[in-house]
C-alpha cells in the first residue's frame, strides 16, 4: 500500500509537470475541455489532488514541511512556464496552487481519518484497506471535474 501511493504521487507529479509546461494542455489530454465553472480553478483543483495524495501518504514529515516542499514545487513549475511560450508566470496561479495544496492536504487528512475509522469498524478487511482510499479519491476527482 505504501509503495502504491509513492508511485501514484511520483506519477501524478510527472503528469502535472507535463501539463503545466505544455503550451495548451487541453489539446493533449484527449480533447478534454474543463467545464466553464471549473476552468478558472484548474490550478487549485490539480494541486488539491496532489495535496490529497501527499497527505494520505504522509508518515514521518510534518504538515508544514510538506506544504513548504509542495510550495517550492508549485513555484518551480510556474517559473518553468516562462520557457514554454505561450505559457507565462502568473502570481495568481501560485496563489491557487498553494491554496489547492492546503485544501487538498486537509481533505486528505479527513479521508485518511475516515478510512481508518471504517477499517477499524470492519476489522481490517483487505478490500477496505486497499480499495476504499483510491475509490474515495476517484469520487472526489470526478465530482469536481
Amino acid at each position: 500500500m505504501i509503495r502504491l501511493f509513492h508511485y501514484a504521487i511520483i506519477g501524478y507529479v510527472i503528469f502535472l509537470t507535463f501539463l503545466l509546461w505544455l503550451p495548451d494542455p487541453r489539446t493533449i489530454v484527449f480533447g478534454w475541455q474543463p467545464k466553464e465553472d471549473v476552468a478558472g480553478y484548474s490550478h487549485l483543483i490539480t494541486f488539491a489532488i496532489l495535496g490529497i495524495l501527499v497527505e494520505i501518504d504522509r508518515r514521518r514529515y510534518s504538515f508544514e514541511f510538506l506544504c513548504l516542499i509542495l510550495l517550492f514545487y508549485a513555484i518551480f513549475t510556474e517559473i518553468g512556464q516562462i520557457c514554454f511560450p505561450p505559457r507565462s508566470f502568473e502570481l495568481n496561479d501560485i496563489i491557487q496552487n498553494f491554496a489547492g495544496i492546503i485544501i487538498g492536504m486537509e481533505i486528505g487528512n479527513i479521508i485518511k481519518n475516515t478510512c481508518k475509522t471504517i477499517i477499524r469498524f470492519c476489522n481490517g478487511s483487505r478490500f477496505l484497506k486497499f480499495g476504499i482510499i483510491p475509490l474515495v479519491i476517484i469520487f472526489i476527482m470526478f465530482y469536481f471535474l
